[in-house]
C-alpha cells in the first residue's frame, strides 16, 4: 500500500507525550481530536496519582467482601489485568500500587523501602484479592488497602481503543506512539528498539504493519544507590525492583494492551519461565495473541 500524506495531534498524557498520526482526509481533524479525547479519558479513569479519578476513588472507597459497581471501562480495564495476571502466574500484578507509590522510582525522591514496611506493602498486594462480577459490573476486594496500578496497562489499553475508532471511521494507514508503546497500521514501518545501555542506539530494528510493540526495560526511569541499580519495574513476589536476567524485552502483537502487559510480565520471569507463559498464551488467547514475537 502508497504511504498518502498523513496529519497528527501531539498531546501529553500517561507522563509522556503522545502521538496519532492518519491519512489525510476531509474529516482528519476531527477523528485526531475523537484520538485525543479517547486517550485521555483513559488516562482520566485509570490515573492512580489523581485522587478523582474513578480508579482512585474505588481504591478508596470499596468496603472489602462488598460489590463495588463500576463504569464499562474500569472494568474492561480490571478483566483485561486480572487474566494477564492469572496467565502469568502472577508475573504480572496489577495490584502492586502499593508498592510503586512507595518506592516512587523516576520521582527523584525514591527511598530504600525497610523489609517490615516491605512485608506491610507486600500483604496489601496479589490479583487474587480482586474478584469481578460480569452480572453487577462490579468488582468485590476482599481486604483492605489494596491499591491498583494501570501503568502495565493504560497506554496499551488507550491505543486499542483509539485503532477500533479507527477502523470504524474506515481509516487505513495511522500510526500512535505513546511513550514508545506504538501500534502501526495500513503499511510497513521499520521500528528501532533501543539498546538499554546507551539508549541513543538501536540493537533491533524489526519490520512491523498492523502490530503494537513495546518494550520494557530498566533504563525507563531508575534511580541509583550504594552502587546499585534500581529500575521501576516492581517484582510482585519480592516487592521490590525487578533482577531480571534481560536487559530489555520487547513485545509484538495483534493488541497493544497485551503488548504492553507481555513486555512487563516477561521482563519479569526471564527467558525459561516466558517462554512457558507465551505458549500458554497463544493456547488460550489465539484471537488475541495471533501473531505474538
Amino acid at each position: 500500500m502508497k504511504k498518502a500524506k498523513m496529519r497528527e495531534v501531539n498531546f501529553y498524557a500517561y507522563e509522556t507525550y503522545c502521538m496519532v498520526r492518519l491519512e489525510e482526509r476531509p474529516e482528519a481533524g476531527t477523528l485526531l481530536a475523537g484520538c485525543r479525547d479517547l486517550a485521555l479519558q483513559v488516562e482520566q479513569t485509570l490515573n492512580m496519582y489523581d485522587e478523582d479519578s474513578e480508579l482512585s476513588v474505588m481504591c478508596r472507597d470499596y468496603r472489602p467482601g462488598q460489590p463495588y459497581e463500576v463504569s464499562a471501562l474500569l472494568y474492561d480495564f480490571l478483566d483485561i489485568s486480572l487474566n494477564m495476571a492469572r496467565l502469568s502466574k502472577g508475573a504480572f500484578d496489577p495490584t502492586v500500587g502499593a508498592l510503586v507509590k512507595k518506592w516512587r522510582i523516576g520521582s527523584g525522591e525514591e527511598r530504600i523501602i525497610d523489609e517490615k514496611e516491605l512485608t506491610s506493602l507486600i500483604n496489601r498486594t496479589g490479583y487474587h484479592h480482586i474478584r469481578l462480577l460480569p452480572g453487577k459490573r462490579a468488582a468485590m476486594i476482599d481486604i483492605e488497602g489494596v491499591t491498583v496500578d494501570p501503568g502495565a496497562v493504560g497506554k496499551g489499553l488507550a491505543i486499542d481503543y483509539i485503532v477500533h475508532y479507527l477502523k470504524n471511521n474506515h481509516v487505513e494507514q495511522a500510526c500512535l506512539d505513546f511513550g514508545g508503546n506504538l501500534y502501526v497500521m495500513g503499511n510497513t514501518y521499520r521500528i528501532g528498539v533501543r539498546q538499554p545501555e546507551d539508549p541513543e542506539k538501536m540493537m533491533a530494528v524489526v519490520p512491523v504493519k498492523d502490530r503494537a510493540v513495546s518494550t520494557s526495560s530498566w533504563y525507563e526511569h531508575y534511580f541509583e544507590c550504594n552502587g546499585r541499580v534500581y529500575g521501576h519495574l516492581i517484582d510482585p513476589a519480592s516487592g521490590k525492583p525487578v533482577e531480571s536476567e534481560f536487559t530489555s524485552v520487547t513485545v509484538i502483537c495483534d493488541k497493544a494492551v497485551y503488548a504492553d502487559m507481555l513486555s512487563t510480565a516477561l521482563y519479569v520471569l526471564g527467558e525459561e519461565n516466558g517462554e512457558t507463559v507465551i505458549r500458554s498464551l497463544r493456547e488460550r488467547e489465539k484471537g488475541g495473541l495471533r501473531g505474538l514475537s
